[in-house]
């Protein structure tokens, strides 16, 4: 080996041995470091509520704290597969939060808590919490099943108009209604009464069934109102009606305005 050739070969081991040895290069100092994501808890104040009537209250907490900072949250209904961000509040000095929420639409909620990622924290999302939501619809807006000399009409009862009201057609004949509830209704309300254009001294009356149960059952003259009477429909498949109005003298018995509360 010439001397030029020894020299090459002596430069290229030092080389290799420069690079074995120089440390690492610094990362940049702007290069960021994630430091995990937001934790964020959940509670509801109710399971059930009344649409329109029940202020729903969700409160929890977020660690680390991030005092100061938006909470978003979310909901969606029935079963359906995407979230809709629906309030926002910011997060106490303490770490804690409270958000409402006042549904008007029957069905099942599900609801959560999202803290948006900052401060080099990831997204926290809090664990679903779900509502059944009821509300009060007329009665006569569903369905009916088997209908026997029964009407749909506005009646009067004590000079007082009621809209969306049932009433015996034909009086001295038997009359009846049905729905079926499915098991997804609490209560029914209505006012019992014979109407004003009833003759002086007729008689009536009015029974609820349910699954073959009697409910309650009211007999009625003119004169006798019984206002916003509310009767327990919980497990309720399906609902009857039956009335009954004197042909002489002359009546009209009516169920006015009934209305049902239930979840769908």
């Amino acid at each position: 080996m010439n001397r030029t050739t020894a020299w090459v070969a002596l430069a290229g081991l030092a080389a290799s041995s420069l690079a074995l040895t120089a440390p690492a290069q610094a990362a940049p100092e702007h290069a960021s470091t994630k430091a995990g994501t937001y934790s964020v808890s959940a509670s509801i104040n109710e399971t059930t509520a009344i649409g329109k009537e029940t202020v729903l209250k969700i409160r929890g907490r977020v660690s680390p704290k991030a005092a100061g900072e938006k909470v978003v949250l979310q909901q969606r209904v029935d079963g359906k597969k995407k979230w809709k961000a629906t309030g926002t509040t910011k997060v106490r000095a303490n770490g804690t939060y409270k958000v409402t929420d006042d549904p008007s639409t029957p069905g099942t909620r599900e609801y959560r808590v999202v803290k948006p990622a900052s401060n080099g924290y990831g997204q926290g999302i809090s664990k679903t919490l779900e509502v059944e939501v009821y509300s009060w619809g007329r009665l006569t807006s569903r369905t009916a099943g088997p209908l026997t000399n029964m009407g749909y009409r506005g009646v009067t009862i004590g000079t007082e108009y009621f809209g969306q009201s049932l009433a015996t057609v034909t009086a001295g004949s038997p009359s009846s209604v049905e729905y079926t509830l499915g098991r997804k209704c609490t209560e029914l309300r209505a006012t019992y009464a014979l109407t004003d254009d009833s003759a002086t001294g007729a008689t009536g009356s009015v029974t609820v069934s349910a699954d073959g149960s009697v409910l309650g059952s009211h007999a009625l003259s003119v004169g006798t109102i019984v206002a916003d009477d509310t009767i327990d429909l919980d497990g309720v498949f399906r609902l009857r009606i039956d009335a009954t109005a004197s042909a002489t003298p002359a009546a009209i018995t009516a169920i006015a305005t009934p209305e049902v509360l239930c979840t769908r």
